[in-house]
């Protein structure tokens, strides 16, 4: 078999030149272990709520956001939240709140998080949100055949406030409307005085939480809810709201960050793209017991990225994040997540899509690896065994006609998959390439889809690449 058929790229990194060596020899094993089929709705994008305060964004005249979001999946989940969530005001009940008005307040004047929306929100930060964004956004929702999970305004809000709003979400947004989640990061409330006292935790939440699901179904009886919405804390937070809400919450959510603060230096490509993220392993084990607690409700990842902070420039809009991404949402979605929403729009540097004045609707690096896991939607997924100590990562996918193998080098070495006998037998039909010119590029990055002609699958790797190889 000749495995040397592979297109070669041109791949460097962005502090290690790729110098042309022979690829390592790496022995692939198709997996042993219990597959995970990833949900057809599994990839999701997360903006600010604040977002809303442009009635024109996430509107069905947004032609040109409505291409970037149908061409990344027609089947997407979009969360509103994030920080500004804390701090955004609702145009029905408790405008005159003292309570939102110091909210508001502190969020124009403190947070860092304006760069995430677009500008014509950067430029009016003293927004409101009311019911023609919302009806504008069904319309985007119905244009993109995306769903939505709203975030209520749980650190600055009321209950009688989120009845109000919720009332009008449910009606406007109908059948699109997945789940309404109580609070952003609820688990750092205690850290900022303006939202709760000192030492806030699980159960002051909880308790706050049910006066606030029995006024908000006083109004609209069947409303869904979702979280808990923690900065991450699975095991001191999500874990006991699992077994509170069992079989009462739709989702169980939490957020993840693949490195950070984005001011410290040591947040390279290196470390993004580092084989295993002790936390990320930590993470998943403690939501596999989550869901276990809830009597088997599904846990979706719905605030995440790259580097928190607002990304690190030349590392999370560049081809690095690419690479890491297409690996994070392949590994969570086999370990049996049925969703990642990845933050971030406006200029914010991990934005998958930028909203500026020059480019209002531009995929970045990170779009291409989010097009890349995407491609298995629909396949039950699980990793493979690779005997080395090289930076690769590997997934099967298997549906009833299909099987296609992912091949994720995530090192500056290049390598030769020897795969097993099952595989070598079977006929190719296409690949995809994830390539840039650098691991630092931030132009220049594809996902190329290609027709083969070969009779057997080409298996030739090269350094800060990944391929997907699919056969009938």
């Amino acid at each position: 078999m000749n495995r040397r058929t592979f297109v070669s790229l041109s791949i460097a990194a962005a502090t290690h030149q790729v110098v042309a060596q022979s690829p390592a020899a790496i022995k692939l094993e198709l997996p042993q272990s219990p597959t995970h089929r990833m949900p057809l709705d599994f990839t999701g994008l997360s903006y600010e709520t604040g977002q809303l305060y442009n009635p024109d964004f996430f509107s069905p005249q947004n032609t040109a956001l409505i291409t970037a979001f149908r061409n990344l999946t027609t089947t997407g989940v979009l969360r509103l939240g994030g920080h500004l969530s804390n701090i955004t005001p609702w145009e029905g009940v408790g405008q005159n709140d003292p309570r939102q008005i110091r909210g508001v307040r502190h969020g124009i004047e403190d947070y860092w998080e304006w760069p995430l929306v677009d500008p014509t929100v950067q430029h009016h930060k003293q927004g409101i949100l009311t019911r023609r964004p919302l009806e504008n956004l069904r319309g985007f929702l119905d244009a993109v055949n995306w769903r939505l999970l709203y975030g209520l305004n749980f650190a600055s809000g009321s209950p009688a406030r989120a009845a109000d709003e919720a009332a009008a979400v449910s009606q406007i947004i109908g059948p699109r409307l997945i789940a309404f989640v109580i609070g952003n990061e609820p688990d750092g409330f205690g850290e900022d005085p303006v939202f709760r006292a000192k030492g806030y935790d699980f159960p002051q939440y909880i308790a706050e939480y049910d006066t606030w699901v029995k006024a908000i179904r006083a109004r609209t009886p069947t409303a869904p809810f979702a979280g808990p919405d923690t900065e991450n804390k699975v095991d001191t937070w999500v874990i006991p709201f699992a077994r509170h809400t069992r079989g009462h919450a739709t989702l169980l959510t939490s957020h993840f960050y693949g490195m950070g603060p984005a001011s410290d230096p040591a947040m390279t490509a290196e470390r993004l793209l580092q084989k295993i993220n002790p936390e990320l392993e930590r993470q998943i084990a403690s939501v596999h017991a989550a869901t276990a607690a809830a009597g088997g409700t599904p846990y979706r990842m719905d605030e995440g990225n790259s580097c928190f902070g607002g990304g690190r420039p030349g590392v999370s809009d560049a081809y690095a994040s690419a690479l890491w991404v297409a690996d994070y949402m392949l590994h969570v979605a086999s370990a049996g997540f049925v969703g990642v929403n990845l933050h971030g729009g406006g200029t914010g540097f991990y934005a998958p899509i930028e909203s500026s004045e020059k480019n209002p609707a531009t995929p970045r690096p990170m779009y291409y690896g989010m097009q890349f896991a995407q491609r298995f939607a629909g396949f039950s997924l699980a990793p493979c065994t690779l005997n080395t100590t090289a930076n690769v990562t590997a997934y099967l996918g298997t549906s009833k006609e299909q099987s296609q193998l992912a091949l994720i080098n995530k090192g500056q070495t290049p390598i030769h998959v020897e795969l097993p006998e099952s595989l070598q037998t079977k006929k190719p039909t296409h690949r995809w390439l994830l390539h840039a010119p650098s691991l630092d590029a931030k132009q220049g990055v594809h996902l190329t889809q290609e027709a083969t002609p070969a009779t057997t699958l080409p298996t030739e790797l090269p350094a800060y690449s990944a391929i997907i190889l699919q056969t009938g």
